[in-house]
């Protein structure tokens, strides 16, 4: 089967390269054609030259961000496979996927892993993989797309952002429009969840699959400042649910309004403000998966 593999190489502060270097023998041996980007949403033209191509692995070496672009180059009607090596800051797609730790490994889950129909979402013409997120995370996520370059990385990148931003922000009104209602509610943010954590392993929403065709939201009102930071050492272990001021909803799609100055993420990547229209394409991608990931 033939490979093509995209690689960003500043992905990770440089790791992205390393990783390359790493397995050259192997890239080699299978005949892979290894193609660089050189510039924003060149790999998103890179997928999308053989996403038509059934026989094909496209192999994304990178972070969460450079999988974003893959992905809305695979879509919106793949037949090529997607593989993951995780080569960036936050890696939630790898975990997401149960790839096994260090590139050797998830090289050989891209040439033989098991293969997973992955459901993929869409928010306003762009597709993303992971979470997507309006109000507070979303600030948070600008801050730390600004603050990459620094060397700092992951869940910590993400913490400091929370630092930045905590005595500035003031929860919004929104008006969600779910299937079968629609709700309006000061909100400090809204987690719509195709699998469970985000910036760098922070488990949002510990029951989302990527596979049962639905969004999972994570609904938080209106908090006081003091109150952010206990409920963050709770998001790294899911418990954070339990709060008072959380709701947990389904839907397989909705839409969001409010103040259109919000801005909105995907994947960790800023998309622009509401309002923003959601959806869940079930099954629309085939991935593959380390085997500690469900059927």
């Amino acid at each position: 089967m033939p490979i093509r593999v995209i690689v960003n190489p500043v992905a990770g502060g440089g790791r992205a390269t390393a990783v390359l270097e790493r397995l050259q023998p192997q890239l080699a041996e299978a005949n892979a054609e290894v193609v660089a980007t050189r510039y924003a949403g060149h790999a998103r033209e890179l997928a999308k030259e053989v996403a038509s191509h059934p026989d094909v692995t496209v192999v994304s070496v990178g972070g969460d961000g450079t999988h974003h672009e893959v992905v809305n180059g695979l879509m919106p009607r793949p037949a090529a496979t997607l593989a993951v090596i995780a080569a960036g800051t936050g890696n939630d797609l790898a975990r997401a996927l149960a790839l096994p730790p260090g590139p050797m490994q998830q090289w050989e889950v891209a040439r033989s892993g098991p293969i997973h129909q992955f459901d993929v979402g869409w928010l306003n013409g762009h597709y993303f993989l992971t979470v997507a997120g309006i109000g507070f995370d979303a600030e948070v996520a600008a801050w730390a797309n600004r603050h990459k370059k620094r060397g700092q990385q992951g869940a910590a990148l993400f913490v400091r952002g929370v630092l930045a931003n905590l005595l500035r922000y003031r929860a919004a009104p929104l008006t969600v429009t779910l299937p079968s209602s629609v709700r309006q509610a000061p909100t400090f943010m809204l987690a719509i969840a195709n699998t469970g954590v985000y910036a760098g392993g922070m488990k949002i929403c510990p029951t989302a699959r990527c596979d049962d065709g639905k969004l999972s939201l994570v609904w938080i009102g209106p908090l006081r400042p003091w109150q952010v930071l206990p409920l963050l050492v709770r998001v790294f272990s899911g418990s954070h649910v339990r709060h008072r001021a959380v709701e947990l909803l389904e839907a397989d799609h909705l839409k969001v309004d409010g103040p259109h100055h919000l801005a909105v993420h995907a994947d960790g990547e800023l998309l622009g403000h509401l309002p923003i229209s959601v959806k869940l394409i079930p099954q629309a991608l085939r991935v593959r998966t380390g085997r500690g990931m469900a059927p």
